[in-house]
């Protein structure tokens, strides 16, 4: 793949993702040591943890409801460098059916509304820093 063609196709998923909006999911990360944890605030179910990483590290896990927690070490060694968490999850709300067509659940089965959160953390020498949360520039003076 062409250098332009790759540039042209990371816009062009980077503009639709954001057609694709869902509400924020109500949680708390928590870090230690190699593993990084959700205290879910809310009534979600089928939540989803996402996570990559630096040499091309992905991971995921899964919970049906409550919280959820992915220790790293896990997955092998744990590279230093920059990491990106995607946690999805579904709310009690029914999801607007647009059209009639069979979708293949049960008569009756309506799909729920979805919602995410995602951040980024450091991890440095084999450890997540624990992120500072952004001040205001009005807050340095």
């Amino acid at each position: 793949m062409t250098r332009t063609a790759f540039y042209l196709a990371a816009s062009l998923s980077v503009s639709l993702s954001g057609t694709c909006l869902a509400e924020e999911l109500k949680a708390e990360a928590k870090f230690a040591d190699t593993a990084l944890g959700f205290e879910v605030k809310g009534d979600y179910s089928n939540l989803t943890l996402t996570v990559a990483g630096p040499h091309r590290f992905h991971a995921s896990a899964s919970a049906r409801s409550g919280g959820l927690e992915m220790d790293l070490r896990r997955f092998g060694p744990v590279e230093d460098g920059v990491y990106t968490y995607h946690l999805t999850g579904a709310t009690r709300e029914p999801e607007k059916i647009r059209t009639t067509h069979d979708n293949g659940r049960a008569a009756g089965a309506e799909p729920r509304r979805g919602a995410a959160t995602s951040g980024t953390f450091l991890v440095k020498d084999g450890t997540i820093v624990k992120p500072v949360p952004a001040t205001d520039k009005r807050d340095r003076q």
